[in-house]
């Protein structure tokens, strides 16, 4: 059965770094905090009761519950132990695999965001004629064509990103 580690202060605030960049990182960016955070602790403690999550993060047990539940759907943690008191404890199976489900939550919210862009992008140039003398025209439409643009290059990155990770995971 895996113990859970309390970490000394030093220790602690490293943690607390890693969790500031994480949760601002662009990967987990449109996912709900509770998740996030609940994830980025399992990313960085591995094995967690939801009794140590709610003494981290301050969320309700109902709140943790469910998140857990979510976690374990997902196939990203387990239930690796039950203690003599019926504390269940999770682990991560391999914060790799983390990451690479919020690379694919990436790329699914940039090819949403691609299509709005591109159907921009159309209206447009259907419209140049008529809008192109109008002030601003010329830094709107540059900024629409720059991000039509670099869309497919940045999907391009993600997924020899998660092939790397996935040849990582296998390692």
């Amino acid at each position: 059965m895996n113990t859970i580690e309390e970490f000394d202060d030093e220790i602690r605030v490293i943690e607390k770094d890693i969790f500031k960049f994480l949760t601002s990182y662009s990967l987990f960016i449109g996912q709900k905090t509770t998740f996030i955070t609940i994830k980025i602790y399992f990313i960085t403690r591995k094995s967690l009761t939801q009794e140590k999550l709610q003494e981290l993060t301050g969320f309700s047990r109902g709140t943790i519950s469910q998140e857990v539940k979510k976690l374990i759907s997902m196939d990203l943690i387990e239930k690796t132990g039950v203690s003599n008191t019926g504390e269940i404890t999770y682990s991560m199976r391999n914060p790799i695999v983390a990451f690479i489900h919020s690379f694919r939550d990436l790329t699914s919210d940039i090819s949403k965001f691609a299509k709005k862009i591109n159907t921009i992008k159309e209206d447009i140039d259907k419209e140049k004629v008529s809008i192109e003398d109008m002030h601003g025209f010329d830094k709107v439409y540059q900024l629409v064509n720059v991000l039509a643009n670099s869309i497919p290059f940045s999907l391009e990155l993600i997924k020899m990103i998660e092939k790397e990770l996935i040849n990582y995971q296998g390692e």
